[in-house]
C-alpha cells in the first residue's frame, strides 16, 4: 500500500522534454510549464539513458533523465 503511494508520488515528479544542449556531464533539457519554456539541467551521470540533442527524454526536474525516446 504505502509502496503504491510512494510509486504515485514519484510519477507526478515525472516531466517530459526535448534535450535543448549536452555539455559534458549536464545535459538542459527544454519544457512547458503553464505554456511558458522552462529549462532544467540535470546530470547525465545519474541518467538511464545516453540522450542526443532533439530528443525527447522523461525526467525528474533538475535531477536526472529516467528515459529517451
Amino acid at each position: 500500500m504505502i509502496t503504491a503511494a510512494i510509486r504515485g508520488f514519484l510519477t507526478s515528479l515525472l516531466m517530459i522534454g526535448l534535450v535543448h544542449q549536452i555539455d559534458g556531464d549536464d545535459v538542459t533539457v527544454e519544457y512547458k510549464e503553464r505554456g511558458k519554456v522552462k529549462y532544467s539541467t540535470v546530470s547525465l551521470v545519474h541518467s538511464a539513458c545516453a540522450p542526443r540533442e532533439g530528443q525527447k527524454v522523461f525526467f525528474y526536474k533538475d535531477y536526472k533523465i529516467v528515459s529517451c525516446e
